[in-house]
């Protein structure tokens, strides 16, 4: 197992904060289905069936929802996104950019090198997701460091630097 390097978001405290939040809400409609199934009528029982599915779309929700995290460790990158897994080994990694549009201001971009120029953007380093990351969000409001390497980004590049350095020294025989 590789030692993790960065890791960008720590769900955990997330999804329990998120579950504080949801779980009496989903009591109350879970109570308010069994209410209705009291009523002995098709519409009891259509009342049931759409609170017990209310719940099951709110716990979809809230695994979901939390899922995405960005890892760095020794052998390569860990983007989770919101359904889809990428681990991609340095080997693979052509470049690590990092983003300047608008909607993934400051997210870490991984440039694959096959498919040539496939690129991956780490939705957990986006600028809007500093606060879930426990970095301060107004330490790249100043104009002069807004396009400075966010701390995902510099993490990243800094362990492809490492294994490049090592790689280049174990092809030289040192």
């Amino acid at each position: 197992m590789a030692e993790v390097g960065y890791r960008a978001i720590r769900t955990w405290w997330v999804r329990a904060a998120l579950g504080v939040v949801l779980l009496p809400v989903s009591f109350v409609v879970l109570g308010s289905g069994v209410m209705l199934l009291t009523t002995e009528s098709l519409a009891g029982v259509l009342g049931h069936l759409l609170s017990l599915s209310l719940v099951l779309f709110i716990g979809l929700v809230w695994f979901v929802g939390t899922r995405i995290q960005f890892l760095v460790d020794d052998e390569g990158i860990t983007i989770v996104h919101y359904v889809k897994t990428h681990r991609i080994p340095w080997e693979q990694v052509a470049v690590i950019e990092q983003s300047g549009s608008y909607w993934t201001m400051g997210a870490a971009v991984v440039v694959l090198r096959g498919p040539v120029g496939r690129r991956i953007t780490a939705l957990a380093t986006t600028d809007r997701m500093m606060l879930y990351r426990g970095e301060n969000p107004f330490a790249f409001v100043d104009a002069s460091r807004a396009y400075a390497p966010r701390p995902p980004t510099a993490a990243a590049i800094e362990a492809h630097r490492r294994w490049i350095a090592a790689t280049n020294a174990r092809r030289q025989g040192r």
